[in-house]
């Protein structure tokens, strides 16, 4: 999560980089003398303006909030970073917003526009707990009581038990104090929390506090009540709702430089894949993607098992395998192909040194397929001493993603 930071020197050297390497167009004018001028604010020692900054290794992103001209400045140099500084956005107050244009679908996704969108850098909206209910007189600051399985609310939780109807809300549920607390601390776009009237209330004082300060709707039941909210043994004490836009190749973000793709190729463990993304949130990759025979991550085991990076990292579910490696070549990725069948280097020999790279994954017993591995512009081996023909894919995948970030930091 990016955290508040006064170190304007290290600041204002990463915006003078960024604006040396980015090719800001006509459009583009607006946002780029935003930056100049925080670059100047933050060379004002009598000022200290409120600054996040995103660290994985280096800065890899600022926010910049003005709340006297109600503005904030989004500088990323990765979707991944983007939404995070998104969720770093206060709740229920106006800004205009200036950024990278290339993100506009991602701060649609987390700003409820509050006047009209023209095209350009910038848009000015609010980020809100509920999109369906903007209306932010209404009174969150009190627990509100679910008396009846008949409730809305577990009518609408129950709607998330299986994997379609997750998939149609785009949304999700996370379970216990812990994954719900992270979520709420991290800025997920948290719709909903419930709990059991089994729990102490004051175990779950802070997560009570940022619904009331996000005007996040809270409720209280009995365990009975939560007990046909989700199909987990015993039931949870307490859960959320959370909301996610599914994505796929066609929404693929490829931003100005640093991409770091992992690509899966018919992951079919649920417990895997959740580690894996788990795995890949802890690395710092960018984005993955899973390509159209794979698990989807909405299953429950994936998202119990990813221990609360769906949501933090940006992932995207192929449709249509050709056309995403098309975009990616298109974009001179460099596309790592793992295989012990071909003529492969150890992975610990490949320079991972690459602006726009691609790791790909394949299946637990028969690897990456040959349709995919023929669209691969190079292709690594985890040596194994006779005996061994395979490692667990979650194990593997993760030597190739700290392999990566051992090479290039």
């Amino acid at each position: 999560m990016a955290q508040v930071t006064k170190d304007f020197h290290k600041v204002s050297e990463f915006l003078s980089n960024y604006t040396r390497d980015y090719n800001f167009n006509e459009e583009a004018d607006i946002y780029k003398n935003e930056i100049r001028q925080l670059i100047e604010l933050l060379n004002d020692s009598d000022k200290e303006p409120i600054c996040y900054i995103y660290v994985i290794n280096t800065i890899q992103g600022i926010l910049y909030i003005d709340y006297d001209e109600a503005k904030c400045l989004m500088v990323a140099y990765s979707e991944r970073v983007m939404r995070n500084l998104l969720q770093c956005i206060p709740m229920n107050m106006e800004f205009i917003s200036y950024f990278d244009g290339t993100y506009i679908d991602v701060v649609k996704e987390y700003l409820t526009c509050t006047s009209p969108w023209s095209e350009g850098y910038s848009l000015k909206g609010m980020r809100v707990s509920d999109i369906n209910q903007i209306d932010m007189r209404r009174d969150l600051s009190h627990v509100q009581i679910i008396e009846s399985k008949k409730s809305p609310v577990v009518a609408e939780f129950k709607e998330y038990i299986s994997l379609n109807g997750r998939i149609k809300n785009e949304k999700f549920v996370l379970e216990g104090e812990l994954l719900v607390y992270r979520a709420l601390r991290d800025g997920l776009p948290v719709e909903k929390v419930v709990y059991s009237n089994n729990i102490d209330e004051e175990s779950i004082k802070e997560i009570i506090e940022l619904c009331k300060k996000n005007k996040i709707a809270y409720y209280k039941s009995t365990a009975g009540i939560m007990a046909a909210m989700s199909t987990t043994h015993p039931s949870p004490d307490i859960l959320c709702s959370v909301r996610m836009k599914l994505l796929n190749e066609k929404d693929l973000i490829i931003s100005n430089k640093g991409n770091v793709f992992l690509v899966l190729d018919g992951i079919s463990s649920p417990d895997n894949l959740g580690i894996i993304l788990r795995t890949a949130d802890a690395a710092g990759i960018s984005a993955v993607v899973l390509l159209s025979n794979s698990t989807h991550f909405m299953n429950k085991n994936v998202i119990r098992g990813a221990r609360g990076a769906i949501g933090k990292i940006p992932i995207y579910y192929s449709n249509n395998d050709s056309e995403l490696f098309d975009k990616l070549k298109k974009n001179n990725f460099k596309i790592i192909g793992t295989s012990a069948r071909l003529d492969s280097h150890n992975f610990y020999e490949i320079n991972f040194n690459s602006n726009n790279l691609a790791i790909v994954i394949g299946n637990e017993s028969k690897g990456v397929r040959k349709e995919i591995l023929d669209q691969c512009t190079e292709y690594a081996k985890i040596p194994m001493v006779e005996g061994q023909s395979s490692l667990n894919i979650a194990v593997a995948s993760a030597l190739m993603m700290y392999e990566y970030v051992r090479t290039f930091y």
